[in-house]
């Protein structure tokens, strides 16, 4: 199989793996927050949100490192076995002192426990990331699916079920730990890969030269998604805070069903691609996923009331106006969000960070600025500079590629056109459909299929020729 092939059919595995988990954890999220109060949730969120950054720092450039080095070096995979484990130990004990103290001091001795006995995560987190490296290089991503897959499904069942009997937040404690515990120890089984607490300086020094900027990447990423979730907690309160931790749950699913699943691929696979073909590459990647992913966002924001509605009932409706602003930042996301990762496929991981910290920098001083006159001034503005940092970005990279931004926004015409004509479609047919008493789940899906149906025939008929492009290029890599 060549590494078309496997690339393709690694991005198809991590679509599958990938919506497995986040149907999963959506189901397990609506279920607690209708379960929960507003202050309840809030603080539940507050907890994983503080987790995930831990989480988020225990593997972040490692993996990376392990997967684009030419050859698997078994002295090497020690020392970064080594580091990690180190380094998670560390941050799990931060974690406990200082995400325990926080929580203790801005929300209530509930939350700091809750924190406390998820400080162990990174290191779960962090070993996991050693032994997937090894099996993701050799694109081994079905054995991976079924795995974390199993683990997700054992482990929401396990959430749900301790919930409905009344154990609150701590069924999700107990349901995080078992899932990660489960995971590392199938992956070490299944990897089968001696270990031993060894580190040359030599190794050491490869680590934290590749691995340091993308560990402050990691930071910026987070800042960059979460910063506004933070100054709407500490500013708005617990509430606020549950609101918006609502409405950006369904983007964020969408992101990981779609573009993180094809993102995860890119390093690999444009590791092993000649320089000179990587900005063919890249754009063949930017236009297969602007056909799928644009359209998806866009419809999710003009159902966004309904869906709220359906999926976290009555009391989170306000959410609603605050995911409908959220979706409108995809085209401007969907033309930044692989630079990053194509830069670092060529070892130039300094500049890949030069281009989160742009976009970090926006998004933090906006939110900032902003949040004392609301959630949605807060974003609206954030939209708007998303994309009056688009051409900045693309001039990072112009440095290194010969990419054009004229470009990237021509190909991604065709699905911004017909997306919008498919948000008329189903604001008109929400018109007629509110004549009628209509279950909610009905009225809903009778809205994503006139979206479906209209984008599919929009694309089918005015822009053939972009889905011929898309099929020529799934037809080589069979």
């Amino acid at each position: 199989m060549n590494v078309k092939k496997k690339t393709l059919t690694g991005s198809l595995w991590n679509v599958v793996r990938t919506f497995t988990i986040s149907f999963i954890d959506l189901f397990v999220y609506m279920y607690l927050a209708r379960l929960l109060t507003l202050e309840e949730f809030g603080v539940l969120t507050f907890c994983l949100l503080i987790v995930e950054f831990a989480n988020m720092l225990t593997n972040v450039g490692v993996n990376q490192n392990l997967i684009q080095r030419k050859e698997w070096d078994l002295s090497y995979f020690s020392s970064v076995f080594t580091f990690v484990l180190s380094a998670s130990v560390v941050l799990t004990f931060l974690l406990g002192l200082i995400g325990g103290g926080v929580a203790f001091y801005t929300h209530s001795k509930l939350a700091a426990l809750v924190i406390l006995s998820l400080s162990i995560l990174p290191i779960l987190v962090g070993l996991q990331s050693i032994f997937s490296a090894k099996m993701e290089r050799d694109f081994l991503n079905k054995e991976i699916t079924t795995i974390k897959g199993s683990a997700a499904v054992f482990s929401g069942l396990l959430t749900i079920t301790l919930a409905y009997n009344g154990i609150g937040l701590w069924s999700v404690v107990v349901g995080k730990i078992t899932q990660h515990t489960v995971v590392l120890i199938w992956f070490f089984t299944k990897a089968k890969l001696k270990v031993s607490l060894s580190i040359e300086r030599s190794h050491l020094n490869e680590i934290t030269s590749f691995c340091l900027p993308l560990f402050a990447i990691a930071v910026v990423n987070f800042l960059h998604g979460k910063a506004s979730n933070l100054y709407v907690g500490l500013v708005l309160g617990a509430e606020k805070f549950a609101l918006i931790s609502v409405s950006k749950k369904g983007t964020e699913v969408l992101s990981q069903l779609s573009i993180t699943s094809i993102n995860k691929m890119i390093v690999p696979s444009m590791s092993r691609v000649a320089s000179e073909k990587k900005v063919a590459a890249f754009y063949k990647v930017l236009h297969f996923t602007s056909l799928v992913v644009i359209p998806s966002f866009l419809g999710l924001g003009a159902v966004s009331e309904k869906f709220i509605l359906l999926s976290f009932g009555a009391k989170f409706s306000e959410s609603a106006i605050f995911l409908q602003i959220t979706t409108s930042m995809i085209i401007a996301q969907t033309l930044t969000w692989f630079l990053p990762n194509l830069l670092i496929s060529e070892g130039k991981t300094k500049d890949a960070l030069r281009l989160k910290l742009i976009s970090v920098i926006g998004s933090v001083l906006v939110s900032g600025c902003t949040v004392w006159f609301g959630v949605e001034v807060m974003l609206i503005s954030m939209t708007v500079a998303s994309y009056l940092i688009m051409p900045i970005i693309v001039s990072v990279v112009k440095k290194h590629y010969d990419i054009e931004l004229g470009k990237m926004i021509k190909l991604c015409l065709p699905s911004i056109i017909s997306s919008f004509v498919m948000i008329t479609a189903i604001k008109v047919a929400e018109v007629y459909l509110d004549l009628y008493s209509i279950p909610l789940i009905f009225d809903l899906l009778a809205l994503v299929c006139v979206g479906g149906l209209t984008y599919a025939i929009m694309i089918m008929i005015f822009f053939r020729s972009s889905v011929g492009e898309v099929v020529g290029l799934l037809k080589k890599n069979q």
